[in-house]
């Protein structure tokens, strides 16, 4: 006499199982992809903070008389009152999130904040959100002070290179 057991196809997953994992798959690489541009951008927001606490904190630094000499360094003054954000510090000297030099430097009455090494996508962003008032110049790569508010376009254009300079003049 046979025994015979009934025989059930086994498999490690089964087809909605299959389809859970790929949602889940492509899921999380959208958070991924997401996470990576947010990465990428925070720098800038990180950079666009620093430069308006630093604006801010310079203000307080003004005498009746302005600033000081047109050309004395207002760096040390403002680490010393801790007004430089978290912006990158040596001793007396500021770096921009992408290793650029920063100063900031008297003109008498007004004082200009200037960022090197600036990559282009950055310029471009630091360019249209910092300066949105008629106080503020905005001078991109040596070019031709702009007052108040730049246009995403012209910033475009300005913004040139891979390495920008941005100069903002405060009044």
């Amino acid at each position: 006499m046979a025994i015979h057991a009934s025989s059930k196809q086994r498999g490690f997953l089964s087809i909605d199982g299959v389809f859970w994992m790929m949602l889940i798959a492509v899921a999380l690489g959208f958070i991924t992809w997401m996470s990576w541009g947010m990465i990428g951008n925070s720098d800038v927001a990180i950079e666009q903070s620093n430069i308006s606490t630093m604006v801010a904190n310079t203000k307080k630094l003004k005498g009746s008389t302005g600033y000081g000499a047109s050309g004395t360094n207002l760096v040390p003054s403002l680490i010393n009152v801790a007004g430089t954000g978290s912006m990158g510090k040596s001793g007396t000297s500021l770096v921009n999130q992408w290793n650029g030099a920063v100063t900031v430097v008297s003109n008498g009455m007004t004082y200009t904040i200037t960022e090197v090494n600036v990559p282009k996508s950055a310029c471009i962003v630091l360019a249209t959100k910092v300066a949105k008032d008629q106080q503020t110049t905005t001078s991109i790569n040596g070019g031709s002070a702009t007052s108040g508010e730049i246009l995403g376009t012209a910033a475009s254009t300005s913004c040139s290179t891979e390495a920008n300079t941005i100069a903002w003049t405060v009044y």
